[in-house]
């Protein structure tokens, strides 16, 4: 090897552990808070997306019990993940779906694209798989499906029954106002079976498909499976099969 081939791999050899250090102190909730600044700034000032977003992003998995101070390093993280725009999406959309901290790495992405992007990223980072015995990816469900419910899914809503058989009631509930909120008649059948669903765990919900199946006017497929065609005392079925709040239509 040469002598302008080892420098280059001096160089490299150099950068690469500066890369790691700063990666190490930056996501250390314990490091010295002027080390860990220093790390951040050092992290945001290098021109590699690949090297820089990743340990960045790491920033965003703890908080300190100092709110503003706290604010101030994930403020400058994001700063430094959005300045390499459209790079940084893939790095950021990867980090979205394993982690469980998703507040920040969602605003990031709102502020590096459009809606398409963000809901992309919300669906892929959703686990459909067994949580029951990890409450970290339910409460992370739940989040998502919260931030889903402001955005229109298409055929993808189909995919999110399987929520409204979670073992968890907030996740249960979170799917079904996403649901609701896609205002599409095929979705009826997926929340019908609520309206009879009179089990304790369910108050919530059941109260929240009937006050849309109300206002919404959308037509019941299974009217038959209504007792009396009266869903609760003062709400019935109409002779047009939607249900109208007794008094109020004729």
């Amino acid at each position: 090897m040469g002598i302008v081939q080892k420098f280059k791999a001096w160089r490299q050899s150099r950068h690469e552990g500066k890369v790691s250090r700063a990666a190490k102190t930056a996501k250390n909730p314990k490091a010295i808070r002027e080390d860990r600044w220093a790390a951040l700034e050092a992290l945001c000032a290098m021109d590699e997306a690949a090297e820089a977003v990743p340990p960045l992003l790491q920033r965003f998995e703890f908080s300190l019990e100092n709110g503003i101070g706290d604010a101030r390093e994930k403020e400058l993280a994001m700063g430094g993940i959005t300045r390499f725009g459209d790079q940084a999406v893939p790095l950021v959309l990867e980090h979205l779906a394993t982690t469980t901290r998703i507040a920040w790495p969602i605003k990031i992405l709102k502020s590096l694209g459009n809606d398409a992007l963000v809901v992309e990223g919300l669906k892929k980072a959703l686990n459909f798989g067994e949580t029951t015995f990890d409450q970290g990816q339910t409460d992370k469900n739940y989040d998502l499906l919260c931030h889903l419910v402001e955005h229109k899914l298409g055929s993808f809503a189909h995919d999110l029954r399987r929520f409204l058989k979670d073992p968890d009631e907030r996740v249960r509930f979170a799917a079904a106002e996403v649901l609701i909120e896609q205002n599409d008649p095929t979705m009826v059948p997926m929340l019908e079976g609520f309206l009879t669903d009179q089990t304790v765990e369910n108050i919530r919900i059941r109260q929240t498909v009937l006050r849309a199946f109300v206002e919404r006017q959308w037509i019941l497929t299974q009217p038959e499976r209504i007792p009396g065609g009266e869903v609760i005392p003062g709400i019935y079925v109409t002779s047009t099969r939607t249900l109208a709040v007794r008094g109020q239509h004729s």
